[in-house]
């Protein structure tokens, strides 16, 4: 019986692939355990966020990200949605960081003071 070289191409593929999927399954398997939070804090003029990471600071942030003049956030709901958005980009594998256009179409009450 003759075994074509095509078909061990394909066996020594399949072999390769489980190999990978296992190795990156143990490799990444204490990451899913880490805790990721957002945690709002009043400021002296408004309010801000942190991302917490295993209850240790990832991102403190005082002010509006991506607007110029270091806007405040006004109330505690504002930074909490937008820490909620860098945290979901985080999470995602992204950039944490909201562009202009991300921030206005959080629909901040603080971002009506932006000319």
């Amino acid at each position: 019986m003759r075994i074509s070289k095509y078909r061990i191409a394909f066996v020594v593929s399949i072999a390769l692939a489980i190999a990978t999927g296992m190795y990156t399954l143990l490799r990444n398997a204490g990451n899913d355990l880490l805790k990721v939070e957002v945690v709002s804090f009043k400021t002296t003029e408004g309010w801000g966020y942190e991302i917490k990471v295993d209850n240790e600071t990832f991102i403190h942030q005082e002010t509006i990200p991506a607007i110029a003049g270091n806007r405040k956030f006004l109330s505690e709901q504002d930074a909490l949605k937008t820490g909620n958005a860098v945290m979901k980009k985080l999470l995602a594998g992204e950039q944490p960081s909201l562009s202009y256009k991300e921030v206005m179409a959080l629909g901040l009450r603080s971002t009506a003071l932006i000319p």
